[in-house]
């Protein structure tokens, strides 16, 4: 897996963290890996959070791919 940084937003969370602690948080939601052959390399591979939608590609943060994942009520709001 590429390294990365990590952010999710909803759900009472919004900040961007490294795997470490993206995976301490979030480890015990992760519902499968992402694997579409059409995604960024950055996202393959990436884990699926259970309610949440995504892994997105979220442009660069500090050198590396940020990786966010979205609550469905904030990628509804933000879609529109």
């Amino acid at each position: 897996m590429m390294e990365a940084i990590y952010q999710v937003v909803g759900n009472g969370h919004s900040q961007k963290m490294y795997w470490e602690e993206f995976e301490e948080m979030f480890s015990a939601q992760f519902d499968g890996i992402e694997n579409g052959s059409h995604l960024r390399d950055c996202l393959k591979g990436q884990p699926k959070i259970k309610g949440m939608c995504g892994p997105m590609y979220n442009g660069e943060h500090m050198g590396y791919p940020c990786v966010r994942y979205e609550s469905w009520a904030v990628y509804d709001a933000l879609s529109k």
